[in-house]
């Protein structure tokens, strides 16, 4: 079977500040160790039955934070930004049986990580598809489901390990921590390491019974930027509509063409 692993830092065990996400700031470099930690232990326990190909995507910022030497032979790495449509998901496609999500954290807009965002923190301030808040789970898991893959785990905070749960039949979670205030309250990282490793091994064990997500008929977003000018330049993407000095809608019935606006606009 073949799978892809999705990661991303601002969910994983410990980290609690911007600072710590960013190469310049200084506990970034173990939150990068831990990013790829636990990108490893969930690649191990895919491969734990044997037989299985793996590909990691590294889906923070540059995409170039994961060290691969801390990955098991078997697996492949994706770095950089492939600049696909389809989102962060680089040679993602039919082919693959299943979907991880690991370091994921809650939609801009919550409460749930005091580094919740939605894509890019200085620009978005709040996505809504069909008048449900998103983020980037949902933009990814629908993603998959419009590929016909099903997402079979996801891991991070509290806050997205419950949308999670809400949104897509069957799937595993995996809390790292849960907000408070600008601090969290954590798992230690060796904790989470262990867990997502047994995690994933159950999980695909369980992969030939997955459900995909519905996708509805018509999708109606709502994205809300931080400033004003940022909503009248995207404005102009064809089909969009400023219906505030600060949000743009746009509808349509395929979410491929959703994708492609959030590529351009975001």
């Amino acid at each position: 079977m073949k799978f892809y692993i999705l990661c991303d830092i601002e969910g994983i065990a410990a980290l609690s500040d911007w600072d710590e996400a960013r190469p310049s700031g200084p506990y970034y470099p173990a939150m990068a160790r831990e990013m790829s930690l636990e990108a490893a232990c969930t690649a191990r326990g895919i491969l734990a039955d044997g037989g299985h190909e793996v590909i990691v995507e590294d889906g923070h910022g540059d995409g170039r934070n994961i060290d691969c030497t801390l990955l098991p032979d078997q697996v492949q790495l994706l770095r950089g930004v492939t600049h696909e449509i389809f989102g962060k998901t680089g040679p993602f496609d039919e082919s693959f049986d299943g979907l991880f999500l690991v370091g994921f954290h809650s939609a801009a807009g919550t409460s749930c990580n005091p580094t919740s965002h939605t894509v890019v923190s200085s620009r978005v301030f709040q996505l809504r598809v069909n008048g449900a808040l998103w983020g980037e789970m949902e933009i990814f898991s629908h993603a998959a489901a419009y590929r016909g893959v099903p997402t079979l785990l996801v891991s991070g905070d509290a806050g997205v390990c419950e949308a999670a749960r809400h949104l897509i039949p069957g799937v595993r979670t995996l809390s790292t921590k849960s907000g408070c205030g600008y601090g969290v309250l954590t798992k230690t990282p060796q904790q989470v390491q262990t867990e997502l490793r047994q995690l994933a091994q159950e999980t695909v064990r369980l992969a030939g019974s997955a459900q995909l997500p519905a996708l509805p008929p018509r999708f109606h977003v709502e994205l809300t930027y931080v400033h004003h000018y940022d909503a009248y330049g995207c404005s102009h993407y064809p089909g969009a509509n400023l219906i505030s000095p600060t949000t743009l809608a746009f509808d349509s019935e395929d979410y491929g063409e959703v994708l492609r606006f959030l590529y351009f606009v975001i």
